[in-house]
Order: structure tokens, then C-alpha cells, then sequence
């Protein structure tokens, strides 16, 4: 692909969660059954009113590019709320081409202009590129996740 393509980032509208949705299928794993619409307005609603977004990436009228940020509330830190990054992910045809910095950088802007303390993300990833992507974005490899799955 061309390295003049040129995309967006934007705050994705309830309308567009079916796109984001698209784009997690294309994610390294077995895809999973779709929430019900009424299930996600709950699930969008849910996300925005504690401050969190949904990112998507746009290029020529095509999503191309999403991420999630949650917003935490929090107990420590005089009460400033943490974020979490989730579900980043870029179409297979738009990779290597700055679409995933942008989106990580605009959740980055996103979780300091809410006040967060501190903004994290994991990854299941063990390729050398995956961990040099997260660590030019900006992150520091600097703790031990641990994590239980249920039915996922």
C-alpha cells in the first residue's frame, strides 16, 4: 500500500460500532457471536458515560483502524481514574503505515484530557514486532499482567 494513504481518527458513534465490530473479527483469534443491538447501546452506553470512547480510522470511507479506552475510576492517586487500552486493532492492508501509532497516540490524548494518572495495555502478542510497536507508541514494558478468562 501506499504510504501517501491518508486516514482519520475520530470518536466512533453508536451507528458506527458495527465497523468496529467488523475490524475485531479480523483479530488473531476465533470470532465470537456479535451483541445483540439492544446489548450494544447498553455496552456503548456504558463505555461513554464513565469518559471512555471507542476510536476508529478511516481512510476513504473505510474503517480501517479501531481501539478502546476505558476509563477507570480509582481510589488512589487523590482519585484521579486510570485507562485501559483494549481491542487495538488495524485491517491487515493498513498496517505499517502509522495508522496504529495515530490511534494510540489519540487514546493517549484522550486518557491525559480526562484527568488519568496513568493509561495501560496488554497484549496477548509475543512477536518482537508487536512489543517494538507498543514500546515506540510510547509504553514501557514494566509490569507482570495476570489475568483469568471466563468461557472466552
Amino acid at each position: 500500500m501506499s504510504a501517501t494513504k491518508r486516514y482519520s481518527i475520530e470518536f466512533a458513534r453508536r451507528e458506527q460500532l458495527s465497523d468496529v465490530l467488523g475490524l475485531i473479527d479480523q483479530f488473531e483469534r476465533d470470532v465470537t457471536a456479535r451483541p445483540c443491538d439492544h446489548v450494544l447501546d447498553q455496552i456503548y452506553d456504558q463505555l461513554t458515560s464513565c469518559g471512555g470512547v471507542v476510536l476508529l480510522a478511516g481512510s476513504d470511507g473505510r474503517s480501517v483502524g479501531t481501539c478502546t479506552v476505558n476509563i477507570c475510576a480509582n481510589l488512589s492517586w487523590g482519585g484521579r481514574p486510570y485507562a485501559i487500552i483494549e481491542n487495538v486493532i488495524v485491517a491487515a492492508d493498513y498496517r505499517q503505515q502509522g495508522v496504529g501509532k495515530a490511534l494510540l497516540e489519540k487514546a493517549i490524548e484522550h486518557s491525559r484530557n480526562a484527568g488519568c494518572y496513568k493509561v495501560a495495555l496488554m497484549t496477548g502478542s509475543t512477536k518482537e514486532s508487536t512489543l517494538r510497536f507498543y514500546e515506540n507508541a510510547g509504553f514501557e514494558q514494566s509490569k507482570t499482567g495476570f489475568q483469568i478468562r471466563f468461557n472466552a
